[in-house]
């Protein structure tokens, strides 16, 4: 499949840029570099991040709440892109509309300049395939691989194309932070966030050459549960067009988000759901192919599902020289395969399965730890002595996985209603978006003469295009440095291929092995072929009985739907803050109700909820108090005396800010917060012309003056910015004492009066 280089830009910068910029002679090194986002998943509330100052992590999960954290939602952007050509001032103006809806994401945009209009629309389900049009008439399907060689996609982790990481983010700060809103600005690094723009802009904007970026903001509004409220994009870049010269452009966009997990509609859904049903791109097998191919179905059809089919074995992973670790595999299914149709399967299937790892098992876990601890979020808990994980169909719907933990124990249980993935499993389940797409067989198949005609060996090879791509994508993988750790355990040269072999016994099936092959070798050590991971599984009729792995599987589903309640309403509780003594109230009985659970209970409730409400329950205390404590203290009449007893007041603990307005009132929330600005200088501003030199004796300052200005002191070590004031103070009267210094002196003055 080709795609022609001059197919619509997604976004409204690619839109608009063939319409206003120019061309330079630079010659800029092409973008291969496609890194997405950073993201967080399980994040709940910004005020963990706030506190910590950690403005990256709340980008993060804002980013994967738009993309794929939220279920359905409406946003409109509005923006102009500005450039000066030849003289001549271009503004282009442009709206665009996003719904998402579970899986689907529609996309359409309008730009309208003095030279043209141009409308255009993206659809999606699933991330299988895409239909994309241009002036809303003729419509194109091509499968996302694809489509990402020459633009990024709405769903990407990235605000309009640019990226958001820990590299290309080099600034951020709180621009507001009111009641449930918080703001914050985004400067990104020229060249490390705009990857995949440049790449967007140079292939759809018939640019010359990729952009010069000169500087990216982005501010994004949300609420403390990470909300999307609005996103501001403000841009400025140089690009060029042929023959004609450089010009600096300026972006700027706004986007406001509504509906959120609302009941979302896709414009003429009907219409686009039609368009996309074309094929990208077919497989087409050769006769003689096609021939071991069916006679390979044949061999699995003639298993015995119906009374049930065995299929043991072991995957064996070499990470570390000389130290396999393996997972044993031991799995039962069985359904009749004669009334077997899409429709019916789920119904039919019974299903057991054990994975149990070796002794070794746990190093795996400490690989995976140190490759992606920081990745696995809540997850990391449940790998912590964890050694087996069992699979369970209870026959009517539903699929129980229960991990164990080392002292066999079932700690956790999750029943998936397989009748609500299937429709999803049947669309994400494309070949072609795990190898880019390959314009011939992925596969092909040869058969090796056994003992006769209905016994032999079936070899499956992958194609050359296809090796080329997985190598490729493993070899960016390995460049990574976050995993330059894997390369150097395996002395990982480069990829070879991966090995299947499937033997036929009497026309049945009876075992498969394959292996992922690369080349090893330190600069010193001779090139050797190397297995990473190896499986091996033997396949065997026997009658199956399952009743025992099911009565166990709904005992633990029993126990989580006993927690369920508890588990919704401390989720309720958790999202939805308020100050009151009611809220409190609910809180505490709902923080004993979980303490009171059983181990097993506990491990069905996140521990970011319990955290979440323990917190809430200290921060509400607190305030409390603190508003009880503040009823000895006149505001009307706020001396330096008054103000140093609010400042250790405030200063001594911890206060959520949204409960302590909401408690106290804007007005005094404000005095709090700002104490400073009330405090009276005047004591210090009347004896300045005596603090003359360094020595404070000669000073000759009155006691009721040394009070007076050691009360200044003393506020200061709680409220720096009065000692920068002070210290400014004497600075300017040419004295250069630092504070310190100069509160040593007048305790010294204070104590020897004192004692005199």
């Amino acid at each position: 499949m080709t795609i022609k280089k001059n197919l619509i830009a997604l976004s409204i910068l690619s839109i608009s840029l063939p319409l206003c910029l120019s061309g330079c002679n630079k010659k800029v090194e092409p973008i291969t570099d496609k890194t997405e986002s950073t993201i967080i998943k399980d994040a709940k509330s910004t005020d963990e991040y706030l506190k910590k100052k950690d403005y990256k992590s709340v980008a993060y999960a804002y980013i994967y709440n738009i993309k794929s954290g939220l279920r359905s939602y409406e946003s409109k952007t509005t923006g102009t892109v500005k450039a000066k050509v030849l003289f001549i001032d271009y503004n282009i103006t442009y709206d665009s509309v996003t719904n998402k809806n579970g899986n689907t994401f529609y996309y359409s945009d309008n730009s309208v300049s003095t030279l043209l209009t141009l409308k255009n629309e993206f659809y999606m389900v699933d991330k299988d395939k895409i239909l994309i049009s241009r002036d809303l008439k003729k419509y194109n399907v091509y499968t996302l691989e694809d489509y990402h060689k020459i633009s990024y996609s709405p769903d990407q982790y990235c605000i309009m194309g640019y990226v958001f990481n820990d590299q290309s983010i080099i600034n951020s700060e709180v621009i507001s932070d009111k009641g449930d809103v918080i703001t914050i600005k985004y400067t990104l690094d020229n060249e490390l966030s705009t990857n995949l723009v440049k790449q967007d802009l140079k292939n759809n904007g018939d640019l010359s050459d990729y952009p010069k970026y000169e500087s990216i903001n982005i501010t994004l509004s949300m609420k403390r549960d990470f909300t999307p409220i609005s996103y501001v994009i403000d841009a400025i870049y140089e690009a060029s067009k042929p023959l004609i010269g450089a010009a600096r452009t300026t972006q700027h966009g706004e986007c406001t988000f509504s509906k959120i997990n609302e009941n979302v509609n896709i414009p003429n859904e009907s219409f686009l759901i039609s368009q996309l049903g074309a094929s990208p791109q077919q497989i087409i097998d050769n006769n003689k192919e096609r021939n071991v191919k069916d006679q390979l179905i044949a061999a699995v059809k003639n298993l015995d599902f119906k009374n049930g089919v065995n299929a043991n074995g072991k995957v064996t992973l070499d990470v570390i020289s000389n130290v396999p670790l393996e997972l044993n595999i031991d799995a039962n299914l069985a359904f009749d395969i004669s009334r077997l149709s899409t429709d019916k399967i789920y119904q039919l299937l019974n299903l057991y399965a054990k994975l149990e790892g070796n002794s070794d098992f746990n190093s795996i876990i400490s690989i995976v730890k140190t490759f992606a601890g920081d990745k696995l979020g809540k997850f990391e808990g449940l790998l912590k002595d964890f050694h087996s994980l069992e699979i369970t169909y209870d026959g009517d719907g539903g699929i129980y996985l229960i991990p164990l933990n080392s002292d066999n124990v079932s700690t956790v249980a999750l029943k998936i209603k397989v009748v609500d993935i299937l429709d999803l499993l049947l669309k994400s389940v494309n070949v072609y978006s795990l190898v880019n797409g390959a314009n011939s067989d992925l596969l092909t198949f040869n058969r090796i003469d056994g003992k006769d005609e209905n016994t032999y060996q079936v070899e499956i090879m992958l194609n050359e295009e296809t090796v080329n791509t997985i190598k490729e994508k493993i070899n960016t993988f390995l460049e990574d440095p976050n995993y330059a750790l894997i390369k150097q355990l395996l002395k990982y040269k480069d990829f070879k291929t991966i090995d299947i072999k499937v033997s036929v016994e009497n026309s049945v099936i009876k075992s498969l092995d394959a292996a992922f092959k690369y080349i090893a070798g330190a600069e010193e050590e001779e090139e050797t072929i190397k297995t990473l991971i190896s499986l091996h599984l033997d396949f065997a009729n026997k009658v199956i009985d399952y009743t025992p792995h099911m009565e166990e599987a709904k005992q633990i589903y029993e126990a989580y739907e006993e927690t369920l309640p508890l588990k919704t309403r401390l989720e309720y509780l958790a999202a939805n803050n308020y100050l009151s003594h009611k809220y409190l109230e609910d809180l505490e009985k709902a923080y004993e109700e979980y303490l009171a659970l059983s181990e097993q209970q506990k491990h069905f409730i996140d521990e970011n909820t319990v955290y979440v409400i323990d917190k809430a329950i200290k921060d509400i205390k607190a305030v409390y108090a603190f508003v009880k404590d503040l009823e000895a203290y006149d505001f009307n009449n706020l001396s330096n005396e008054v103000i140093l007893a609010l400042a250790k007041l405030y200063r001594s603990t911890h206060l959520n800010a949204t409960y302590l307005k909401e408690a106290i009132g804007e007005t005094k929330y404000n005095i709090i917060t700002n104490l400073e600005s009330k405090v009276d200088y005047s004591v210090l501003d009347n004896a300045m012309s005596k603090i003359v030199g360094s020595d404070e004796k000669s000073w000759n300052l009155t006691m009721e003056e040394i009070e007076g200005i050691k009360l200044l002191l003393d506020i200061g070590q709680y409220e720096s910015s009065v000692n920068a004031t002070i210290m400014m103070k004497l600075f300017m009267s040419g004295n250069y004492m630092d504070t310190n210094t100069f509160a040593t002196k007048i305790n010294n003055l204070y104590n020897e009066i004192s004692n005199n």
